[in-house]
């Protein structure tokens, strides 16, 4: 082989993985800019520009969504209207799908259209305390227990893993953790069966628990409870609703979302805060108010989306705020936005910048990426710290989301989540 030969072929190779890559970075591009599903107002029309040359049709005949002229035909923009001459109650049903061919050649993607009601929400952002209660004792891990004549064994190995749920002892409903204690102490010199939640499923185990000391018995297993924190409140509806965080609670060891839908919103006060730092999150310290006096509402969903429930009186009072418009995800963009929170002892607005936004229905509540140019919040927290995630994010009056986490090594960055996606709970 020469040297021209050679060299030749690197050129074409180096060609052909150039090529790859274009195509590559083009399709994320295009995908993510596409939203995979989009919710649209009844009696208003959304135009978005692909970018790119695309065919795009309405696989449902369905008249109550429409695109704009000749469907099939190559156009960078695509305008749905959806209002058409129908019912109101028809336009609130609607479900549709519109494919999306690149080049009017190669399937690409499949849209989802929903048409939804008009909504406002009042934006928050003081701290709120929270006490979630967990639908049965949550496993954490299990170990070796010793035996009073010095055996050392592992009665719950392969038996019960983490993040499995004790519902249940012998039959007995199982609530919290000193009950269970209290019921192996009980049971222990017999058989134990529990009944374990795993996933979705309520499987029955045996346990053979070990006495380690005069009639005190321990199966190996470590569990935990109910669970406390504090989170920042996102919005109250006006219909007595609330939304807070931006993503569920889970559990510190393993990761898993806490199985509950129950639990109570109180009152917390902030007394300080440790700044972020690069590798090291700084967080909100404070206290929650416990007091019957300092309930704020009833939680019923602990969700990858947030925490949800019923708001009492006293948080809609505390909410002075006018309502606000939402802006959906196809409507925002990347630029300056505004953060509310409370880190003072009264609610402000913070300057940040939206940097990326990934439409697609991958990112939860991850679909925007912030970052901090407010000087006065940078000299109080060094950005994005604990305990502010669900503080409400803001572009032009209208709110778009809800910061959910920090970049552990940047804390001047950090995700947010889009406020339909909170509401569609």
């Amino acid at each position: 082989m020469t040297i021209k030969t050679y060299y030749r072929r690197i050129l074409i190779m180096l060609l052909i993985a150039s090529v790859i890559y274009t195509i590559d970075a083009t399709y994320r591009f295009i995908n993510r800019n596409i939203p995979d599903t989009i919710n649209l107002r009844a009696d208003e029309d959304e135009t978005f520009d692909l970018k790119i040359p695309v065919a795009a049709t309405i696989s449902s005949d369905d008249r109550e969504v429409s695109l704009e002229g000749e469907t099939g035909l190559l156009n960078k923009n695509i305008k749905i209207s959806t209002n058409q001459d129908v019912s109101r109650s028809e336009l609130l049903s609607g479900k549709y799908n519109i494919d999306i061919k690149l080049l009017g050649v190669f399937n690409f993607k499949s849209i989802q259209v929903n048409v939804i009601e008009k909504q406002k929400v009042i934006p928050c952002g003081f701290p709120i305390g929270i006490y979630l209660e967990t639908d049965g004792v949550m496993v954490i891990g299990t170990g070796d227990v010793k035996s009073m004549n010095g055996d050392v064994t592992d009665p719950a190995d392969n038996k019960v893993w983490s993040g499995d749920y004790i519902v249940s002892l012998n039959n007995i409903p199982v609530s919290s953790k000193s009950q269970l204690i209290f019921l192996v102490n009980k049971y222990g010199n017999d058989d134990i069966i529990l009944g374990i939640r795993r996933k979705d499923e309520v499987i029955n185990v045996k346990i053979n628990a070990v006495e380690t000391s005069a009639g005190e018995y321990k199966m190996g297993i470590w569990v935990r409870d109910d669970t406390q924190g504090i989170g920042t409140l996102t919005y109250v509806t006006e219909d007595g609703t609330f939304g807070a965080l931006g993503h569920g609670i889970s559990d510190i060891d393993t990761g898993e979302l806490l199985a509950s839908n129950t639990g109570v919103l109180y009152e917390a006060d902030i007394w300080g805060i440790k700044k972020g730092e690069n590798g090291a999150p700084g967080g909100l310290c404070g206290v929650v108010n416990y007091e019957d006096d300092c309930v704020l509402g009833t939680i019923k969903g602990n969700t990858t989306k947030g925490i949800f429930g019923d708001a009492e009186d006293r948080l809609i009072n505390m909410c002075s705020n006018s309502p606000m418009d939402i802006c959906l995800k196809q409507n925002i963009k990347k630029g300056p936005a505004k953060i509310r929170c409370m880190l003072d002892g009264a609610i402000n607005e913070y300057d940040i910048e939206i940097t990326d936004i990934d439409r697609t229905d991958s990112t939860t509540n991850k679909g925007m990426v912030i970052q901090v140019t407010d000087p006065r919040l940078l000299s109080i927290t060094n950005g994005i710290v604990q305990g502010m995630s669900g503080s409400p994010i803001i572009q032009d009056g209208k709110l778009v989301g809800a910061v959910t986490h920090v970049f552990v090594n940047d804390p001047t960055k950090g995700y947010g989540i889009f406020i339909e996606n909170m509401l569609e709970h």
